[in-house]
C-alpha cells in the first residue's frame, strides 16, 4: 500500500503543477473557507462513513471482526484529521485563482443554495434518496429530457462517477485484505491478485454508479428550477471548475489512501 500511496500523492502533485505552473497557493485560512463554502468539507468527512461501511460493501456479514473493523475505521478516519490533511495538500499546490473562483461561485446565492441542498442530500438515507430520485427521474425522462441531459453533463464535468468507482474499489480491497490477514475469510490472495479480481467488476460498478448518481442528482436538485440547473451545469463545464474538481477528486483519494495505510 505504501507504493500505491506514493503514486497517488505524486498524481496530486502532477495535477496541481499541470494546472498552475506558476501560481501561488492560498493560505490555510482561505483554504478552510474554501472547503466550507464549497461543501467539500462534507465530502471529505463523509469518507469516514464509507470506510465504516467496508463489511457491507464487500458483501460480508459484520460478525466480531466486521464490528471491530468498523470501530477502528471510525477512529482512523477522523474527520478533523482528514480536513487538516486536505488543507495541507491544497496548500502545497492549489493556486489562489482556483480557490477564489470556487469561493466566488459557491459563495453566490445560487452556489450557497446548491451546497445546502447537496449537503442535505448527502445526509439523507440512501433508501429515501434513491426511491424519490427514481420517481422524479421517471417523470423527467418523459416530460423534461433536457434537464436529464443537464444532470448527465454535470456528472461528466466533475468526474463524480469515476471518483466513486475508485473509492468503492479501494474500500473493498482494504477491507478484504484486513479480513484475510485476520483469517476471517477463506481465501488466500495477495493484494495485487485481489485488486485485479475486483477491477474486473469495475464496468458493472460504473454502470450501477451512473444510475445511482443520476437518482441522487435528481433528488438533490429537486427544488431547483430548470434555469438554475442549467446555470449550474454551465458553471461546472468551465475550464476553471473542471480544474477545481480534478484537483479535489485527486486530493480526496490521496487522503483516503493515507488513512487506509494507517488502518
Amino acid at each position: 500500500m505504501q507504493i500505491t500511496r506514493k503514486l497517488t500523492g505524486a498524481l496530486v502533485l502532477i495535477v496541481a503543477l499541470a494546472w498552475a505552473p506558476l501560481a501561488q497557493a492560498a493560505d490555510r485560512a482561505t483554504l478552510r473557507q474554501f472547503l466550507e463554502v464549497t461543501g467539500f468539507d462534507v465530502a471529505i468527512t463523509s469518507m469516514q462513513q464509507g470506510a465504516m461501511a467496508g463489511p457491507g460493501i464487500a458483501g460480508t456479514a459484520p460478525g466480531d471482526f466486521g464490528n471491530q473493523y468498523t470501530q477502528l475505521a471510525e477512529r482512523v478516519f477522523d474527520p478533523d484529521l482528514m480536513l487538516e490533511r486536505a488543507i495541507e495538500i491544497m496548500a502545497a499546490g492549489m493556486p489562489d485563482s482556483l480557490v477564489d473562483y470556487g469561493i466566488d461561485f459557491y459563495g453566490s446565492d445560487l452556489g450557497q443554495r446548491l451546497v445546502v441542498a447537496e449537503n442535505e442530500s448527502h445526509l439523507t438515507p440512501d433508501e429515501k434518496r434513491y426511491a424519490e430520485g427514481e420517481a422524479l427521474l421517471g417523470t423527467m425522462v418523459a416530460d423534461n429530457p433536457g434537464r436529464v441531459e443537464d444532470y448527465r453533463l454535470m456528472m461528466e464535468a466533475i468526474g463524480g462517477v469515476e471518483s466513486s468507482v475508485r473509492a468503492m474499489v479501494e474500500i473493498q480491497v482494504r477491507y478484504l485484505i484486513s479480513a484475510i490477514g485476520a483469517g476471517m475469510v477463506d481465501i488466500d490472495y495477495s493484494e495485487a491478485e485481489l485488486r485485479a479480481l475486483i477491477e474486473e467488476q469495475v464496468p458493472e460498478m460504473r454502470r450501477d454508479m451512473e444510475i445511482y448518481s443520476m437518482l441522487g442528482t435528481a433528488y438533490a436538485y429537486r427544488d431547483f428550477s430548470d434555469d438554475d440547473v442549467r446555470a449550474y451545469r454551465e458553471a461546472l463545464e468551465t475550464p476553471e471548475m473542471r480544474q477545481i474538481y480534478e484537483l479535489l477528486n485527486a486530493i480526496q483519494f490521496e487522503v483516503m489512501a493515507e488513512r487506509y495505510e494507517v488502518l
